[in-house]
């Protein structure tokens, strides 16, 4: 069987892990999350390991969750829990990986995949990328600490128009914004093995405290407002509007959302 998220080790210093799901171009169901995370703790632990390349195969970074299984699981409370946990733990794991992720980014980075780039260090981009937070369109809440980085490398505005809107931007939009790193590349994940040879030969106690400083920085949140948000999402994820959003995502229609 086709492993869905693939570890490698093309150099001395550096990992590259590969999302491997193009049917679904690189959407990220239960499975794929669970591995995600077991490979990023893989690397994170590997004391010869000192920075991660994060991609997916050609024509996609990632699309996000998979919208269909994460609705089939939401059925079954025990189960929605258990994929959400399993979503949360994959976040967790890439912000706490102690060394530098750096993310080629060449096709769709969408939704889940969006929170993902954002938690790397550095997105570089190929022609085809395009960026975008697609919450709005399936009555869902996109995390706080998400969108605080969000607004964080492409300013407020910006970031509200993303999100209001569930707009797309472009590869050169991307970079124009500081939400990508660099030029536009031909080969994303050559100038990402460039840049991640650049970190590998530099001290890694003083890259590993200026990324937790760098994380601690995107993530202070005022007080009360995870816990805010989470039940905003659980009303999100019982209310009307969510099936209609899946509905009009699996029919390929625009949905009508009612507010409730």
């Amino acid at each position: 069987m086709t492993q869905i998220i693939t570890v490698s080790r093309p150099a001395p210093g550096i990992g590259v892990i590969t999302i491997n799901r193009p049917e679904k171009r690189n959407a990220l169901n239960e499975a794929a999350w669970d591995a995600l995370a077991r490979g990023l703790g893989e690397l994170g632990d590997d004391r010869e390991v000192r920075t991660i390349v994060l991609t997916g195969v050609p024509g996609a970074f990632c699309a996000g969750d998979d919208i269909g299984a994460f609705a089939e699981a939401s059925k079954d409370p025990v189960t929605r829990d258990r994929y959400w946990n399993t979503i949360m733990r994959c976040y967790a794991t890439l912000s706490d990986v102690p060394v530098p992720i750096i993310a080629a980014i060449d096709g769709p980075c969408v939704g889940g995949g969006m929170t993902l780039a954002l938690r790397a260090d550095f997105r570089l981009v190929g022609r085809r990328a395009v960026f975008s937070v697609p919450p709005a369109r399936l009555g869902l809440v996109y995390p706080a600490d998400s969108t605080a980085r969000l607004a964080a490398l492409v300013g407020p505005q910006a970031a509200r128009y993303m999100i209001y809107t569930a707009a797309s931007l472009d590869a050169a939009e991307a970079v124009a914004t500081g939400l990508a790193w660099g030029d536009v590349a031909d080969d994303p994940l050559a100038a990402a093995l460039s840049l991640a040879a650049r970190i590998a030969d530099k001290s890694p106690l003083t890259v590993a405290a200026a990324r937790t400083v760098f994380n601690r920085l995107a993530t202070q949140l005022p007080e009360g407002l995870a816990d805010e948000i989470a039940a905003l999402t659980r009303e999100a994820e019982a209310s009307d509007d969510y099936v209609e959003g899946v509905a009009a995502f699996t029919a390929k229609r625009a949905p009508v959302f009612k507010g409730r």
